[in-house]
């Protein structure tokens, strides 16, 4: 007798996905995204303040 312990696995939903941790899964990665999205945007604020901060300084005290 043979068992095909995949095949009986498949059928008590072993392998099934829960939709729970799926959920769970894509709320963490919509966090992770949304972080990540944040601290672009923040990271771009900081470079266009140091820009206008260097335009004025050169317009100040203009270099050579």
């Amino acid at each position: 007798m043979t068992i095909d312990v995949v095949g009986a696995a498949r059928e008590n939903g072993y392998f099934a996905p829960h939709r729970e941790d799926e959920r769970a899964l894509a709320r963490m990665l919509a966090i992770q995204e949304a972080r990540y999205v944040r601290e672009q945007e923040e990271a771009a604020i900081e470079a266009e303040d140091s820009w206008g901060q260097a335009e004025e300084a050169c317009a100040i005290d203009p270099v050579g």
